[in-house]
């Protein structure tokens, strides 16, 4: 991009955005289109650099990462015949003796390459093995320049606290290494490469809800409290979106494993919280039955997520993605989940870019 376009954007985003975080919301299309012509070749190959017959995938992170770390582990399990579980960094970091095999691919992801506890994580996995591979959103970090394997983002300079375009990306490019490990292991690709190519209208799909996110924002504000339930690989999804109302908004909100809420958790439903429940395909039925219950014995104010068109109650507000796809409902969702954050911060008057206490690590 020449200087000259880099003055433009710049003017059109401060004169279209009231702050960093929204701009870097409506950024992601054209970050994922950036990351998707970098590492899918129009055969469809992927282009990225990992070994050969990965069949054991430890991820390694914190934070939005973290989460973007989860939801991809639970996929490489479903879908790619991967042994494969995420890890948080602070956690890791202090095992004294990591039990490292050397047939595992260990992950590291980190927008800014400089998080502490997960450079120290990378820093013990590479005593014993050099199958490490490091996501990032920063050329010539830390992380980037001790690993064996990189892959970059794209994702540009993220400059409000919440992660948005970063955590996209981060997600984006993990899901290209399941591609690339089906395409090692001559799994058929066409499903998950045709999704991966549809992700920027995903997004933008999601642009075209905010009307419906804001009338539940206004909602929302007034609780202290709120849940968000899924299931799955979702249910990760869900603790991203409560990390990012807690950040920007304050309002102490959880994420629950649909089923699991109903064992003690939905006794938090006695006093005031909102609620907020994500219907994927594989648990409509069952997520029906919950929602029946936290309506029928509660007050809460209720959103629901659907990939499927789904009547609505009183006073419930639905958004139906309609959609089959997995990876097209998590990015919509994720979207969605930022847009209401934003929303909500901006009904409180907090600062979305800067809230109280946080510091992140930009280089």
């Amino acid at each position: 991009m020449s200087i000259l376009n880099k003055i433009i954007n710049n003017i059109f985003f401060k004169s279209c955005y009231k702050s960093k975080m929204e701009a870097e919301i409506y950024e992601q299309p054209n970050v994922i289109d950036k990351v998707l012509k970098k590492y899918i070749s129009k055969n469809g190959n992927i282009n990225i650099d990992i070994p050969d017959n990965v069949n054991k995938i430890a991820l390694i992170a914190s934070g939005s990462s973290y989460h973007s770390a989860t939801i991809a582990a639970n996929y490489l399990r479903n879908n790619v015949h991967c042994e494969a579980q995420s890890y948080y960094a602070s956690e890791f970091s202090l095992v004294e003796n990591v039990d490292v095999d050397s047939d595992t691919l260990y992950i590291f992801i980190s927008q800014s390459g400089e998080t502490f506890d997960t450079n120290k994580s990378l820093e013990k996995v590479s005593k014993k093995t050099n199958k490490t591979l490091g996501i990032t959103n920063t050329i010539n970090s830390t992380l980037y320049n001790n690993v064996k394997y990189k892959i970059l983002t794209f994702a540009g300079e993220e400059k409000s606290i919440a992660s948005t375009k970063s955590m996209s990306a981060q997600l984006f490019c993990l899901f290209l290494i399941a591609a690339k490990i089906m395409q090692q292991k001559e799994i058929p690709s066409d499903k998950i490469i045709y999704e991966l190519q549809n992700v920027r209208n995903s997004i933008k799909k999601a642009f075209e809800y905010r009307k419906i996110i804001k009338e539940y924002s206004i909602k929302l504000h007034n609780y202290d409290n709120a849940a968000i339930l899924a299931s799955g690989m979702f249910y990760p999804l869900a603790k991203e979106g409560a990390l990012k109302i807690k950040e920007t908004s304050y309002i102490n909100t959880t994420a629950y494993p649909t089923g699991e809420f109903l064992h003690g958790h939905i006794a938090i439903l006695n006093k005031r919280c909102a609620v907020i429940s994500v219907i994927n395909n594989n648990n409509i039925e069952f997520t029906k039955n919950v929602i029946k219950k936290v309506r029928d014995n509660y007050k809460s104010d209720l959103l629901i997520i659907s990939a499927i068109p789904i009547k609505s109650f009183e006073n419930d507000i639905v958004i139906s993605v309609n959609t089959m796809f997995d990876i097209d409902f998590i990015f919509t969702t994720l979207i969605i989940m930022q847009l209401l954050a934003f929303e909500t911060a901006v009904i409180l008057k907090r600062n979305v870019d800067k809230p109280i206490g946080l510091t992140k690590v930009v280089k």
